[in-house]
């Protein structure tokens, strides 16, 4: 009898330890990242993303950001929902028709910031998109880069000033710029500065930030400013589904820790301390000419940005969606 129950005990015991070093499972994750410079302002909070995910979960989460892109901007929502990575970044508006519930932080005069314009955008999918998009993924945030302003080779004051300049833009400042009389020029980023020193583009929309990390110092003088942003550009943040659905509850927990507004906000606050230091640059250059829109002028340029909105309003009521309550929560996250 006594040896019977010794060889239970030690089953049991077993057992028990068998589930302690499954509970123990160690992970090691890949995150893509197509920005090829490190002093990038993502590149920079993606690491410290990792890096805090690590010592949440005692170091059983273990996360490699590529040192060199896999693929192109394009293609890096397909790289996550196929497993070719498990978690990345990217563009909203690179994956055509698919997120443009989500891109409504991308319309004019929104988002003030990358911190408000992040949690804006991360709430709103949350209570109002959820179930539309990003079905296919884990999403982890959806963040947004600092306002983007209008930086042109000569003074922009006024829409008519707008007529016959070719800037360069892409996603919701594609109907945008048309809407103001210009012409939109869609490249990537990494273009800019070739364009503007060709003749191809008269300016460009961009957050500070993006000024300097270009080089467009001496290609654009002139700086049209609004307080909560001409525009500015939408981001998702997301893992493979497969990879995290794999994960013991308790990783899983430490990876929903680490997504939602707080999450999104600390990358819009990267973004927005990087705008800060550009700005600084700038407004003690005497060759840069800083403009904050007149009143006037932006009634103007609101009441040209109407059909936009108005498009975007149309496609989210015909998926169900209170705009109405979309916006408010919008402006409550940003006020």
């Amino acid at each position: 009898m006594r040896r019977l129950i010794s060889s239970t005990f030690l089953a049991g015991a077993m057992l028990a330890s068998l589930g302690a070093v499954a509970n123990a499972q160690e992970v090691k994750l890949r995150m893509s990242n197509w920005i090829a410079s490190q002093a990038h302002p993502i590149s920079i909070a993606l690491h410290e993303w990792a890096d805090k995910v690590e010592k949440d979960s005692d170091g059983r989460i273990q996360i490699d950001v590529d040192g060199a892109p896999i693929g192109g901007a394009k293609g890096q929502y397909d790289l996550v929902r196929n497993g070719a990575t498990d978690i990345g970044w990217g563009l909203l508006s690179l994956t055509p028709g698919r997120f443009e519930l989500s891109q409504v932080i991308e319309l004019p005069f929104l988002s003030p910031s990358g911190e408000k314009g992040s949690v804006a955008a991360t709430r709103v999918y949350n209570e109002y998109f959820a179930e539309k998009e990003f079905n296919d993924t884990k999403l982890l945030a959806i963040h947004v880069h600092g306002p983007g302003h209008l930086h042109t080779k000569g003074p922009v004051n006024k829409r008519a000033d707008m007529s016959g300049l070719k800037i360069r833009t892409v996603g919701g400042g594609v109907p945008w710029v048309e809407a103001l009389g210009a012409t939109p020029v869609v490249q990537p980023a990494s273009e800019s500065h070739e364009s503007l020193a060709r003749g191809i583009t008269d300016g460009i929309l961009f957050p500070w930030q993006a000024i300097q990390a270009y080089r467009l110092e001496e290609l654009v003088t002139h700086h049209l400013t609004v307080d909560k942003g001409l525009y500015t550009v939408s981001f998702f943040f997301a893992m493979n589904s497969d990879k995290y659905n794999s994960l013991p509850d308790d990783l899983k927990a430490v990876i929903d820790a680490n997504s939602g507004e707080e999450t999104a906000a600390f990358m819009g606050r990267a973004w927005d301390a990087a705008d800060a230091r550009a700005l600084d640059v700038l407004s003690k250059d005497p060759a840069h000419e800083i403009t904050e829109i007149s009143p006037s002028e932006l009634a103007e340029w609101t009441k040209q940005s109407e059909p936009i909105v108005g498009a975007w309003k149309s496609k989210a009521e015909a998926a169900g969606i209170d705009v109405d309550a979309v916006f408010a929560t919008i402006s409550d996250a940003t006020n």
